[in-house]
């Protein structure tokens, strides 16, 4: 039987784990924070909440190779102000271990897909 917290990525989790950023929106250079005891990355459903109190589906993908970055997709959402935003992927830059949680640095979007 498994003793895991709900929220704080433990193995019986399932539910999206809680991100958060202070935006409105993601751009490069942008930081989220991952909230909890900072386990190893690991892909896994996120619930992205923006600095407007809206959220979003998200995903962290882990890298194809080892070398390659972590990616983060995020579904379309609406801003408050009503701004829509389309579905999209960002690369990671960096990943930093924290008191509080696992903060994420995006890097470039990637390209819009068909």
């Amino acid at each position: 039987m498994s003793t895991s917290t709900p929220g704080t990525g433990g193995a019986a989790d399932e539910g999206p784990a809680a991100v958060r950023t202070g935006h409105t929106h993601l751009f490069p250079g942008a930081r989220l924070l991952l909230h909890g005891a900072a386990p190893a990355l690991r892909p896994r459903a996120l619930e992205l909440e923006f600095s407007d109190g809206v959220q979003a589906p998200a995903e962290l993908l882990a890298p194809v190779r080892p070398d390659d970055p972590w990616m983060l997709a995020v579904e379309s959402y609406r801003t408050a102000a009503g701004t829509p935003l389309p579905a999209r992927s960002w690369l990671v830059a960096g990943v930093t271990d924290r008191e509080d949680g696992t903060e994420l640095r995006l890097g470039g979007r990637l390209p819009d897909t068909p």
